[in-house]
């Protein structure tokens, strides 16, 4: 049995803890942005395969209280089965958090540990590190006095699918994107639009959560460079993942009035082995609303540091406008404070971050 920690972007928390219980693990602790877990060594797989909204899936290497001197700590990073984490030649990087401890400078805490590992590794000798071959992230947690040394199992963070080969301008984030869909309540069998594509990313997370597709299937993960870890592991849970899919068809529209981007975007899809799934068309969202909607709308229209140069205001008023009408549920993203005011009306609405951008899922009551 391993202890996992699995992050989170701010807000989706709660989300993060369900796809964690949905998979029957057992949940020891809950944080800001951090979800801890007990789980057999297929976690690792099937965490990383399944996970929509988390951010990174961390191997709990060790845990110790009342850690507050460098001494102590710097014995009980060395003591680490190093060898057996590292693969020779991989660049080796630490990054540190410190909250509320007496041990508070965070470079001192890297500079510390990266010489423990080293000295565990090679003794004192100097460790060979080379990028190409690859890289190993340890994480050091120092909070309340108490240490966790983390391993990065997933490499680059989880909302990397592995399916975006080009991206529009500004791009939201996919597991911010899978949260907004499940957040608007869509139901499947219902057409959902949305009037904003960009780069696509609430279509293609729609339909991925639709058809049940494990949305690292299409990536790799630092875990699979590992010798530790037995090879069937990754290849049984991908097979599982397979097998789970739905092959229902889904209606799915995505428009966007520059053709420039649009091409884009089926491009992308095209990539991802989704374009006959999702029906593209250039133009503008008021033009498409008048042809006439019945479903849902989940967008992320231009706002605040993603467009300066866009009439965000206007667009916002426009969209307050229509999503009066009675056969249009909807859900959008926004940094504009001031959406609930202009359109007169108020919303179920839900903080949550772009990237470091506070923004608001605005929710049709």
């Amino acid at each position: 049995m391993y202890k996992y920690l699995l992050t989170s972007s701010l807000g989706l928390e709660a989300l993060v803890k369900k796809e964690v219980q949905k998979q029957d693990y057992e949940i020891s602790e809950v944080q800001d942005k951090a979800i801890y877990f007990l789980g057999w060594i297929e976690a690792i797989a099937r965490m990383n395969l399944w996970s929509r909204f988390g951010n990174v899936l961390y191997l709990v290497l060790w845990e110790e209280e009342k850690v507050r001197d460098f001494d102590a700590y710097f014995d009980i990073v060395y003591k680490q089965d190093w060898k057996k984490y590292i693969p020779e030649g991989y660049e080796v990087v630490v990054n540190a958090t410190a909250i509320k401890s007496e041990l508070w400078a965070v470079s001192t805490l890297q500079w510390v540990a990266k010489k423990a590992i080293v000295k565990s590794l090679v003794g004192e000798g100097k460790l060979r590190e080379n990028t190409e071959k690859g890289v190993v992230e340890i994480r050091i947690l120092m909070e309340n006095d108490t240490l966790r040394i983390l391993l990065n199992t997933s490499g680059v963070g989880l909302h990397r699918r592995g399916y975006r080969e080009l991206t529009g301008q500004a791009p939201l984030k996919e597991n911010v994107a899978a949260a907004l869909v499940i957040l608007s309540g869509w139901k499947f069998r219902e057409p959902l639009y949305d009037l904003f594509c960009g780069s696509w990313t609430i279509a293609i997370e729609a339909l991925m959560i639709a058809k049940n597709v494990a949305p690292g299937l299409k990536r790799k993960f630092a875990f699979q460079n590992w010798n530790w870890i037995p090879r069937e592991v990754m290849e049984d849970e991908k097979k599982r993942a397979v097998e789970m899919q739905f092959a229902w068809e889904y209606k799915i529209y995505a428009s966007d009035m520059r053709k420039e981007v649009v091409e884009s975007a089926k491009r992308s899809a095209s990539f991802a082995g989704f374009s006959w799934e999702i029906e593209f068309s250039c133009q503008d969202y008021k033009e498409a609303i008048r042809k006439g909607i019945s479903g849902y709308i989940v967008s992320n229209p231009p706002y605040g540091l993603r467009l300066d140069e866009d009439d965000s205001e206007g667009i916002h008023k426009g969209l307050a406008e229509y999503f009066t009408q009675p056969n249009i549920l909807w859900g959008i993203i926004s940094s504009d404070l001031e959406f609930e005011k202009r359109s007169k009306t108020k919303y179920k609405k839900r903080k949550l971050y772009n990237w470091w951008e506070l923004c608001y899922f605005y929710k049709k009551i």
